[in-house]
């Protein structure tokens, strides 16, 4: 059941802050954990950003994080995590020294360069920003934290196109039984956006009537002899509170990209970096699930994902300020 007013801060134990420049058109969003939570990343396009995820890894060790993070900025945001220590060592979440014990964060971006102006944006800063605004209540969506900057198409130059739309973050939760899951994506994909739900492409590349859109069934010879799409991504969050181990947490983050590819058209391209970062919240109790309550997790998962990234479309406004990306049609 897909809660009403749910969000990713459903989950108990788990705060939502984001930090934004609206003028550089960029931003940061940090989720952080009262207690360290189980983790695992998983990157399917051909153009990942990634910050300290291999660790997550199935077989590692050192599979416990006490903040996750999105941002914009591409390489530069992953400054964002100086700032994110800082708080987690200021506020007791975690310790100096010690094995396990040091701030671990885990961070994933995407390429908003091509709409944001993000050079000397002091995303160190803003990472700080964003832990200090952290709140368990409803997240907020569209044009706020990693999601100030993100953009949906154009994936293809049409001749006479009108570019792309605004994209923005999303988030949504439902329950399964007694247990949550909970998505929270950024939308900045090189393909359209489309609704599952309602069975019609919301955002994305603009045909030449700037009141439709392009689909890449319309241009597929065409966008072989072309010259290479911009670059973005899809990256998002997803976390439950049901007792899966390790390995469970890995197979219902691997099985939620059927949520980017359910709202993404294409998805996972070559300048893609589709990311997702899954968590695991510890409750009182509870065995290790087994394959049937897995099954219907993992449906969740992929439900809750694709509605997020439909979320953060329709919740996006432009900024004004930059040629090609304009509001919905």
């Amino acid at each position: 059941m897909t809660l009403a007013n749910g969000t990713l801060t459903a989950l108990r134990g788990v705060r939502v802050g984001h930090a934004q420049d609206l003028r550089r058109r960029t931003g940061t969003t940090v989720v952080l954990f009262d207690r360290p939570a189980m983790a695992f990343a998983d990157h399917r396009g051909g153009w990942p950003g990634s910050f300290d995820t291999a660790a997550s890894g199935l077989g590692k060790t050192f599979i416990e994080r006490h903040a996750l993070f999105l941002t914009g900025g591409d390489i530069y945001g992953f400054d964002a995590a100086t700032g994110i220590r800082e708080v987690l060592l200021e506020e007791g979440l975690a310790e100096p020294e010690g094995g396990g014990k040091l701030p671990a964060v885990m961070g994933t971006n995407i390429y908003d360069l091509g709409f944001a102006d993000v050079l000397g944006v002091d995303y160190a800063s803003m990472g700080r920003k964003a832990c200090e605004a952290a709140m368990t209540d409803r997240v907020r969506e569209g044009n706020i934290g990693a999601g100030t900057g993100a953009t949906v198409g154009p994936f293809f130059d049409l001749k006479g196109g009108k570019g792309g739309t605004k994209g923005g973050l999303g988030s949504s939760a439902a329950r399964v039984g007694v247990w949550t899951v909970g998505a929270m994506f950024v939308s900045n994909c090189v393909g359209n956006v489309f609704d599952p739900f309602e069975g019609r492409t919301i955002g994305g590349t603009l045909g030449p009537s700037g009141k439709g859109f392009l689909e890449m069934d319309d241009v597929l010879d065409a966008y072989v002899r072309g010259s290479a799409p911009r670059s973005g991504t899809t990256i998002g969050v997803l976390g439950t509170d049901a007792p899966v181990d390790h390995e469970q947490l890995a197979r219902l983050v691997e099985l939620a990209h059927d949520g980017i590819a359910l709202a993404v058209r294409p998805a996972h391209m070559s300048t893609d970096g589709d990311t997702i970062l899954g968590f695991r919240v510890a409750r009182p109790g509870g065995k290790r699930v087994d394959h049937r309550a897995l099954d219907a997790l993992a449906h969740v998962a992929v439900r809750e994902t694709a509605r997020a990234i439909v979320r953060s479309v329709r919740a996006a406004r432009t900024l004004g300020g930059v040629p090609g990306f304009r509001d919905l049609p």
